[in-house]
């Protein structure tokens, strides 16, 4: 032992590690991806991860708490000297080799003594019987130590031995005892809650086949039922087995969004140039397949267990995905955050899409990577990055850049990616996640068929009394493959809807006979609403681009199911009040016209659009 007597320390051993027991994991799961992180780095092809629990003494019925936790790996094993270095708080072992997984010389002992006070390593390099052993413990640091113990020939207990699928010759076993931060408490439960994270950070080399996790709950020295292998999850939902939910654990819930580019579909590249040397950022993006969605996509059908009534996001995989929202950051091909600050958080529909943003080590710095290699700081704080509100009075975006250079400001490298990702990517990925319900006919509700019937009505019965328009014009002569084929054509190179959803929606208006069809789409215009007249089809096109829109038509259709009494009437008088809104601006309209007779073409205008409304909403005649 070593005394703490010394007052010119630049830190106290004791203070210095009890702080940093505090330094940020969210939980033992990312504590334990820092010792896969060293398997890795060590060549492991096989970590298992192993959580031993105990009865509970003095308890009415039998329960049982983790005791001890402990990660083994097959990976080439650490000589002496190396296993007494990585347990020395920032060592900086491999800070200058960015091929590794791990770089500050922290997360050995920083993430074991986050979890627990006492924290025991082996490693060997020729065969677990010649194993070196040492080991941290928070008590002795306390009573003043401030050295890693000299490691000592100390084979591997038979214990581990036994209970290990995948022993090597070489290899490292990490064994925490003294859990007194471990937030579950039995190892089933344990390792429940660390898998899907666990399957999340490496899922790339779990995807590769470079390594594989084995979770293992133990109970009296065996290996309970239960045990298995971390599964992929990917939030991109690109890969084909997984752990979502049927259907999709075998095939890809999500396709790659078409972003424009010639490169690989569902990727783009971006430049950093860091010291003279550039370096490459590659995004790529995913966005649900139709069939995740709806029910009703030909050859396509949702399980049986799953109920067509519901929404998607109420089915296994939709609630599967809804903890996956977010822009998922990649270094080295290991995740460092989901970072769900660029989602937006009330939307349920934020669950349909994926992001992956991947970096070299080498782009720490610019992105702000963490010690604990939890999240990029400097990229975070880009979400929902405004440049103009920052811009000092009459600045353009190259004076306002320029500015940030001269200052040193530590986000100017990721401005281009961040306004990328805010302005043009995630816009797109949203309306196209907007045009795939629609014409969903096995979840939109009975009144949106009732509408539909209502407004075909009111058509025929103007028509049948000779006041005839273009759309009955257009019909005169056509087939219905020629209405079908313009009708597709309208849909989906016009208002860029999916094949699918078109062709369901096409389908049904021919199948019905009906004459008017209501959707939404990104218009670049002032009008909140367009008109499409086709053979027999009178098309309203409702402009996502117009407020209107998300004040009325998004806060009356895009209900979440579980809202609440008091959330459905807020909805109720937002609308109410949008409505207002809307017939103010027309009266103002009506008020600015400049002279007397154009005035009057607009109050006659309003007098027939209210006969016709009267006619469509009542289904009478309006006498002429």
């Amino acid at each position: 032992m070593t005394s703490e007597g010394n007052n010119y320390r630049i830190v106290s051993p004791s203070l210095t590690v009890e702080a940093m027991r505090d330094s940020g994991y969210k939980n033992t799961a990312y504590a334990l991806a820092e010792l896969i992180d060293n398997s890795i780095d060590a060549e492991a092809k096989l970590v298992e991860v192993f959580a031993c629990e105990s009865p509970v003494q003095g308890t009415a019925r039998t329960s049982h708490r983790v005791e001890t936790i402990a990660v083994l790996d097959n990976g080439t094993g650490m000589d002496s000297e190396a296993l007494r270095r990585a347990l020395k708080f920032g060592d900086g072992r491999g800070s200058n080799d960015r091929q590794r997984i791990g770089r500050f010389g922290m997360g050995l002992p920083n993430s074991s003594m986050s979890q627990c006070t006492k924290l025991e390593v082996w490693s060997w390099t020729n065969g677990p019987g010649n194993a070196m052993h040492t080991y941290l413990d928070l008590e002795e640091i306390r009573g003043g130590r401030d050295d890693v113990p000299a490691p000592e020939l100390n084979p591997l207990p038979e214990y581990w031995r036994n209970l290990s699928e995948g022993l090597g010759s070489t290899g490292t076993l990490v064994v925490w005892t003294d859990l007194d931060r471990i937030k579950w408490h039995g190892a089933a439960a344990t390792l429940r809650n660390t898998a899907d994270i666990i399957g999340r950070v490496y899922r790339h080399y779990l995807n590769a086949g470079i390594v594989d996790i084995r979770m293992a709950p133990v109970r009296d020295g065996v290996v309970i039922a239960g045990a298995y292998y971390a599964a992929p999850n990917d939030p991109l939902y690109l890969m084909a087995s997984t752990g979502t939910p049927k259907p999709f654990d075998e095939q890809p819930m999500f396709e790659p969004f078409n972003m424009g580019t010639e490169e690989q579909p569902g990727a783009a590249h971006f430049p950093i140039t860091v010291n003279g040397k550039q370096h490459k950022v590659t995004v790529r993006a995913s966005i649900a397949r139709p069939e995740a969605r709806r029910p009703d996509i030909d050859n396509q059908p949702w399980p049986e267990h799953a109920k067509a009534t519901k929404d998607a996001g109420a089915q296994p995989w939709g609630k599967h995905a809804r903890h996956n929202i977010g822009i998922s950051l990649v270094r080295q091909g290991r995740e460092l955050d989901l970072d769900s600050s660029w989602a937006i958080g009330y939307d349920p529909v934020e669950r349909w899409w994926g992001i992956e943003i991947d970096f070299p080590p080498t782009l720490d710095e610019v992105f702000g990577v963490t010690n604990n290699k939890q999240s990029a700081t400097i990229f975070s704080s880009l979400a929902h990055f405004d440049w103009k509100a920052e811009a000092e009075a009459d600045e353009t975006f190259k004076a306002f850049k320029d500015r940030l250079a001269d200052l040193g400001d530590p986000r100017l490298q990721l401005i281009d990616l961040a306004l990328y990702l805010e302005t043009k990517l995630l816009p797109a990925i949203r309306r196209q996640l907007r045009q795939q319900t629609v014409g969903n006919r096995k979840i939109k509700k009975r009144h949106d068929d009732d509408v539909s019937t209502k407004a075909t009505d009111a058509v025929k019965r103007r028509t049948e009394d000779g006041h005839t328009g273009k759309t009955d014009d257009l019909a005169e002569g056509a087939t219905i493959e020629d209405k079908r084929q313009e009708q597709l054509d309208a849909l989906t190179q016009r208002h860029h809807l999916d094949e699918d959803t078109a062709q369901s929606l096409v389908d049904e208006a021919l199948e019905k006979d009906w004459r008017v069809r209501w959707i939404s789409s990104y218009q670049d215009s002032h009008a909140f609403f367009s008109i499409d007249l086709m053979a027999g089809m009178l098309q309203v096109v409702f402009n996502e681009k117009h407020p209107l829109h998300a004040h009325l038509m998004a806060v009356l259709e895009e209900v979440p199911e579980d809202s609440t009494a008091d959330e459905l009437r807020h909805r109720l008088d937002r609308a109410a009040d949008t409505f207002k809104l809307l017939l103010f601006s027309w009266a103002r309209m009506e008020d600015e016209i400049p002279n007397d007779r154009q005035r009057e073409k607009i109050a006659d205008a309003r007098q027939d659009w209210g006969r016709y409304a009267r006619d469509f909403i009542n289904g009478e005649d309006d006498g002429e």
